[in-house]
């Protein structure tokens, strides 16, 4: 399983002094993998010279076009459309991996349930990011991510104990294409970015199949990415909590949305606004106009069979 062949997919949107300055090290990085590797980038539809930039500096990395802009997911959908391999991993274009860091995400997969594994998520000073891991517990009516020490997590993987984690960062993430292509991938409620892939790995688990975090295997996020570049921190905020609400009310049981959830929404709605807060009150808002396409989803998700709810896989993954 160490040497499983292995596609690398980064989507891009005009990246091209981002993916000048990582390729390099996605490039070494498959180097140094005893497996087959293919890398990727979706080219989002760029207006600089990102896809002159490869073929000229790296042309062995194949290029897929999109004639118009159409966000991260769809980049991702087209580039494991257009994969070889059946371990894909993400990287985002602002994503420098570590030399190692391949192979010990791959020998995951010998595991028949393992969807996706995280690697150590660090940003450019080197401090772990606490979305490598991702446990957490459900306090009013909200996930409350847990802090983790990586001397600790080190420690536990040396002795044997897997990691596992409610899901893997979209922008690093190794996944089995088979199990993401059985998921039908991520959901559109979300465009144009965040949560698709927390959602993703919860729809995941709801199957029974894993997700793990591996600390022996090292990237470093420079946060440099299409978002923060090209939309309004007050829009990025907005979306956010949007669709934050959408993960919840697709994934928490009925009893605690009724009893806990929905209570808090409405203490939260009046001390934003007291505090004259609009960006939770607009994300709200725009949250509530697709509340009818939140519960077909539900229902359908419902239909799936015995779907557990995500304070129970959260349980789960703690104990």
């Amino acid at each position: 399983m160490d040497s499983l062949p292995v596609s690398i997919i980064i989507p891009n949107y005009n990246g091209e002094q981002i993916l000048a300055a990582n390729l390099t090290s996605v490039t070494e990085a498959a180097r140094r993998y005893p497996g087959a590797v293919e890398i990727i980038v979706v080219d989002d539809a760029s207006g600089d010279n990102s896809v002159l930039m490869i073929a000229e500096q790296f042309p062995e990395i194949r290029v897929v076009t999109h004639d118009v802009n159409k966000g991260f997911a769809e980049a991702v959908h087209s580039g494991v459309t257009s994969s070889r391999h059946p371990i894909i991993i993400l990287l985002n274009s602002d994503v420098r991996p570590e030399r190692q860091f391949i192979a010990p995400l791959i020998r995951w997969f010998g595991r028949p349930d393992t969807f996706a594994v995280s690697p150590l998520i660090c940003d450019p000073r080197g401090k772990p990011q606490r979305v490598s891991w991702n446990i957490g517990k459900i306090i009013r009516g909200e996930i409350r991510n847990q802090n983790w020490e990586l001397d600790q997590s080190l420690s536990l993987v040396r002795g044997g104990t897997p990691l596992r984690s409610l899901y893997a960062s979209g922008g690093s993430a190794a996944i089995r294409k088979e199990m993401f292509l059985q998921l039908g991938g991520f959901l559109s409620i979300y465009k144009p970015f965040y949560y698709e892939d927390r959602d993703l790995g919860t729809r995941a688990w709801q199957h029974g199949w894993q997700t793990y975090f591996e600390p022996q295997s090292m990237v470093n996020h420079d946060h440099l990415g299409t978002i923060n570049r090209f939309f309004a921190t007050r829009k990025i905020k907005i979306i956010q909590k949007r669709n934050r609400l959408y993960y919840l009310w697709l994934h928490l049981s009925t009893r605690k949305l009724f009893f806990s959830h929905i209570p808090w929404i409405f203490f939260r709605l009046l001390t934003r606004l007291l505090k004259m807060d609009l960006i939770y009150i607009a994300a709200l808002s725009r949250a509530l106009l697709r509340l009818g396409e939140i519960v077909r989803l539900r229902r359908e998700f419902a239909g799936q069979g015995d779907i557990k709810a995500l304070e129970k896989i959260i349980e789960d993954i703690a104990s």
